[in-house]
């Protein structure tokens, strides 16, 4: 593996640097010669990951993600579930060394570098950032090249949804959390306004990989942009200056202020609640540039709904249909077959999941969003808390983990 650094504190980076080894060996001693590379992804490969010293041990927040290559499709849809078990494994022994991470081995076939994988901001910077740490060095050489400015706009658009989504998980499972699980849902604040700026570049064709450069690329943005810096909230800025000054070189309090867990978990629902504003500002700039007119979010979230084309929605449903995997709530094959007629699963889920999002707070009845566009089977959420668990569900089933 190269030896440049993997995030900006030396103590830190040498545990990442042993750990990274070790999750190699690991699957090396298990996969043989079915394994042709493994691929660090993520912020670790920019050299921009973030790690804090907690008690005693350090933690890393995010995890360390790896693209582990595999010779067929057959072999990367077969080995899915070994693999998410060896990532737990390897969690768990990473932890016990002094180094809390979660470690993720996703599959991929080796084909999917040459012919499958099409311009996308993870693409992007799997082709220019990501580190093969064993096997071929030219292994990513074989991703055909594109430029930032070939990122497709939906693909931004997807990010703003993905993040909301996970802002709805996190909202619901804070009281189960305790002290330290609670650092890695503060830090996804940090990492949603990075992301939102993220996503606002990529849809222009401004894509900037590092976190450090991109609070002046926003900047940059804006001044040419007028009508999306008129609309974002007044604090958004010093909120992406401070958030990736935490990514980078961060301390517990830029995380998360110190409190006891239940002041914690109220000011992580309000950071939450704060940076909403902004979330929905990106997302109905860009929708209203995707659909050609402005309109409030609602209106642009069903227009954006309708306007998924025939053929998305025929090879999407019938993907559904034949997942490996049961559904994680009751399924509706008649609801199905209407919904079948209207959209997409993904536009269906992520028009539910942000409606949600945009009620986040109220936590009373059932808005009716998951009722209405998702394909669930009666009976249906009753309450905001139950609406929210069903589309975060349906969701990680159907996308997330797809």
């Amino acid at each position: 593996m190269s030896g440049a650094a993997l995030c900006r504190e030396a103590g830190a980076d040498a545990a990442v640097a042993a750990a990274i080894a070790h999750c190699v060996q690991c699957l090396c001693e298990r996969l043989g010669r079915q394994l042709i590379g493994v691929v660090l992804t993520g912020s670790f490969a920019r050299g921009e990951g973030t790690v804090v010293p907690v008690d005693g041990h350090l933690r890393v927040l995010g995890d360390i993600e790896f693209l582990v290559i595999l010779p067929r499709g057959r072999d990367a849809r077969a080995l899915r579930p070994a693999l998410a078990g060896w990532s737990r494994q390897a969690s768990r022994t990473l932890g016990e060394q002094g180094l809390r991470v979660d470690v993720e081995f996703g599959p991929a076939e080796e084909s999917y570098l040459r012919r499958r994988a099409r311009p996308s901001i993870f693409v992007h910077e799997l082709r220019t950032h990501g580190r093969v740490v064993w096997g071929p060095p030219d292994l990513l050489a074989r991703i055909p090249p594109f430029s930032a400015a070939d990122i497709p706009r939906e693909d931004a658009v997807h990010l703003v949804f993905n993040r909301a989504i996970e802002q709805l998980e996190a909202w619901d499972r804070l009281d189960a959390l305790g002290d330290e699980a609670l650092l890695d849902v503060a830090y996804q604040r940090l990492k949603l306004r990075l992301d939102l700026a993220g996503s606002a570049l990529a849809f222009a064709g401004r894509h900037v990989s590092s976190y450090a450069q991109r609070p002046r690329a926003f900047a940059a943005l804006l001044a040419d942009t007028p009508a999306l810096a008129a609309r974002l909230p007044p604090a958004f800025d010093a909120d992406l200056d401070h958030a990736a000054r935490a990514k980078l070189t961060p301390t517990l309090d830029d995380v998360l202020p110190a409190a006891p867990p239940g002041g914690a978990r109220a000011w992580i629902r309000a950071e939450i609640l704060r940076t909403r504003p902004a979330l929905a500002t990106m997302l109905r700039w860009e929708l209203g540039h995707v659909l050609g007119g402005d309109a409030t979010l609602p209106v642009l979230l069903d227009r954006w709904v309708g306007a998924q084309p025939w053929r998305r929605r025929a090879r999407q449903w019938a993907k559904l249909a034949l997942h490996p995997m049961p559904a994680p709530v009751p399924m509706s094959a008649r609801r199905a077959a209407r919904l079948a007629a209207r959209s997409t699963p993904r536009a269906l889920t992520y028009a539910a999941a942000a409606s949600a999002y945009l009620a986040l707070g109220d936590d009373g009845p059932a808005a009716g969003a998951a009722a209405r566009l998702l394909p669930l089977a009666a009976p249906v959420p009753s309450s905001a808390a139950e609406e929210r668990a069903a589309i975060t569900a349906f969701w990680r089933w159907c996308l997330r983990n797809d």
